[in-house]
């Protein structure tokens, strides 16, 4: 048996209780330290008041405090990931991202790779001084499971031995093979091995659910947070809607004596500015913010007045195509029309004169997904990079390769006369930048027309999507979990209609010849083939790949963050020198 070895680190998911929060005391391990926490301490001043002298306070804001904590649906996830704890935590340091025991304490892997037994923590517990046993985790994987749920992430466990059976209705949920052997040995087997199986286990879905309170619930379960406990450092206290949300400590938890944080405060800021004022009046300790705003404060931070933080972030924006019906124009349906349309937007501009942040995309697998441990980005070149400087943004080279789409399409309408129809939605400032910056580009470098079709209304936007009413649209994918594979599944026929409906057999079957493939070398070779692929094809035309910036006040320090746990990592954040 492979033997991985608990390792000393504390989970954090988000949530927390109305009755759940009393007295208790833990024994824990000692939190390590990452690489955004590193920088934190390291760039602020450490002179003034010790920790022990603050108040463990800290104030974030939010645009949309949410109205899911039900850990199946995924649907809050960076709440859920600092209330509630998985199995394995995911977090970012110096190594990049990467996995840590959190839920588990040890876990034995069989050699052929398909059975995993995790012993659990024994002195976890729930928010209520309860145990979290195996039975909460097997519960949980079969109730995601349960196709009367609805659960849009059951997909996340169907290579277990008998999930696919019990989610079509063709097997009994006895024979799903994730099982509780005792209190805290949980074992679950897999029809084929997977490499990416690891990684789906950070992910909320395949959290433990205490059964008796969930069945109690009912109907109100995921809806109604006085009626949840929590497995997390933290617990949900308080919610005044539309105003503010408090996190108070968990005592409960295992590793309750490394969280240093009494209350988190969440304040509902919808405008920039005003989340801005809080911050400078320190109001608020931590702030994600973009344009002037972010500008403003990196040229502060520059001066130590602020500490600044900036990491990769797994979500890669794209314009997408209509290959069903070759959009409204019938155009869409050649290659070398897509690859003029994609060739005229100048990715390094764009990303300096509308956002001020992000990297420009020429792949479509972001630079925070890793592979075998290191960045996909550092180990496969951009694929559309080369092609796209052929053309480098020349007119006329642009207008050339367009006519000879037109050409073999047998379209004889001057390009003059053509008109292009973009789906975008978003009612941001940035938002009409970024369309009217497209637009431009393509009617001038082209020499075509590009009418905006700009809804405000996701329903909306998701309506004329789905009836194929665009030629292009504004689109992207942020990873659920952390392996090239979850980017390049979506262009799989069938997985992800919303992507255009891009079909290629010679794809699938590059996709499909994945199952049960435990050789990293051949698997990286595969998912390179299907990238380039996808590029040789146009399937889509990639924008920029999402970066996080964030804003700290010098006194908070050991600050985290997650590319696919919680977003904002609170469970070693402390707070020194706010008196000073």
């Amino acid at each position: 048996m492979k033997k991985i070895l608990a390792m000393l680190l504390t989970g954090v998911m988000i949530i927390g209780t109305l009755s759940g929060c009393g007295d208790g005391t833990t024994e824990v391990a000692t939190a390590g330290d990452s690489n955004v926490s590193a920088q934190a301490t390291d760039n602020a001043s450490d002179e003034g008041t010790a920790a022990g002298a603050d108040t463990q306070v800290l104030n974030l804001r939010t645009t949309a405090f949410g109205n899911n904590y039900d850990v199946q649906d995924m649907g809050w996830r960076w709440m859920m990931g600092d209330c509630y704890e998985g199995l394995y935590r995911n977090v970012a340091d110096e190594d990049g991202e990467h996995f840590i025991l959190a839920g588990a304490e040890s876990v034995d892997v069989s050699d052929d790779g398909l059975v995993y037994t995790f012993h659990l923590r024994q002195n976890a517990k729930w928010s209520d001084g309860q145990p979290v046993t195996a039975h909460d985790y097997e519960y949980g994987w079969k109730r995601l499971l349960d196709s009367s749920k609805g659960y849009d992430y059951a997909s996340f466990a169907l290579n277990v031995v008998g999930a696919e059976e019990y989610n079509k209705g063709t097997g009994s949920r006895d024979d799903v093979a994730a099982k509780a052997l005792d209190d805290y040995t949980f074992e679950v087997t897999l029809k084929v091995a997977d490499p990416t199986f690891d990684a789906k286990l950070v992910a909320t879905p395949l959290y433990p659910t205490r059964e008796d309170i969930a069945e109690a619930a009912g109907d109100n379960w995921g809806k109604d947070w006085t009626l949840c406990v929590y497995n997390g450092p933290f617990c949900m206290s308080e919610l005044v809607e539309d105003n503010k949300m408090v996190w108070t400590k968990n005592p409960y938890y295992w590793d309750a004596d490394n969280t240093k944080l009494d209350t988190v405060n969440w304040f509902l800021v919808a405008e920039d500015s005003t989340a801005a004022t809080m911050f400078e009046n320190g109001e608020l300790d931590v702030l994600q913010t973009s344009g002037d705003y972010a500008t403003k404060y990196s040229a502060a931070a520059a001066e130590g007045k602020y500490v600044e933080l900036t990491s990769d972030y797994p979500g890669t924006v794209t314009m997408n195509f209509e290959f069903r019906d070759g959009g409204l124009s019938g155009l869409m349906k050649n290659v070398k029309i897509r690859k003029a349309i994609s060739y005229c937007i100048d990715r390094d501009e764009m990303v300096e004169a509308i956002y001020g942040r992000y990297k420009p995309a020429y792949g479509y697998v972001a630079p925070a997904i890793t592979f075998d441990g290191e960045p996909w980005r550092n180990q496969v070149e951009e694929p559309a990079k080369a092609e796209y400087e052929q053309y480098g943004g020349d007119p006329a080279k642009l207008q050339a390769l367009f006519q000879e789409g037109l050409d073999e399409l047998g379209v004889t309408t001057p390009i003059s006369d053509i008109t292009l129809n973009l789906l975008t939605s978003g009612n941001t400032i940035e938002n009409q930048s970024e369309r009217e910056y497209i637009q431009q580009v393509i009617s001038q470098k082209l020499g075509c027309k590009v009418e905006l079709n700009s809804v405000g209304d996701f329903a909306l936007f998701k309506a004329q999507r789905d009836d194929n009413q665009y030629d292009m649209m504004i689109g992207g994918w942020w990873s659920d979990y952390n392996d090239p594979l979850d980017y390049l599944n979506t262009f799989h026929t069938g997985y992800y209609d919303s992507y255009g409906y891009y079909s290629n057999p010679e794809y699938d079957a590059l996709a499909d010849s994945l199952v049960g493939e435990n050789d990293m070398a051949k698997r990286k070779e595969i998912y390179t083939q299907m990238e380039n692929m996808l590029f040789d094809d146009c399937a889509l035309a990639p924008i920029y790949y999402n970066t996080k910036q964030v804003f700290l006040q010098n006194w908070v320090k050991d600050f985290r963050t997650s590319s696919f746990g919680a977003s904002q990592e609170l469970y070693i954040t402390r707070i020194e020198g706010r008196n000073r």
